[in-house]
């Protein structure tokens, strides 16, 4: 692998990071490209993200697009008791 990025969101509330998980499972087991591989698991009170991909430039775009998701979904909890 051409690049390595990994994401570590740490929370005392367990539901968050399941929610956090379940919206990314999708793409984690189906990445947009071939020539990425996502891994992501919920230990102790972390979620850890791994991406690794053959290309910096496919790397780059794919932490843009899961960082846009996980932005997205901290927004909408935002009011709500999951948070």
């Amino acid at each position: 692998m051409e690049g390595r990025l990994k994401i570590v969101l740490e929370s005392s509330n367990y539901r968050l990071l399941k929610a956090i998980y379940n919206a990314l499972y999708p793409e984690t087991i189906q990445p947009p490209s071939t020539e990425c591989r996502i891994n992501q698991e919920i230990m102790d009170s972390k979620l850890v993200i791994l991406i690794e991909c053959n290309r910096i430039n496919l790397l780059r775009a794919v932490t843009n697009s899961y960082l846009g998701v996980i932005s997205s979904l901290l927004e909408s909890l935002e009011g709500m008791s999951i948070e």
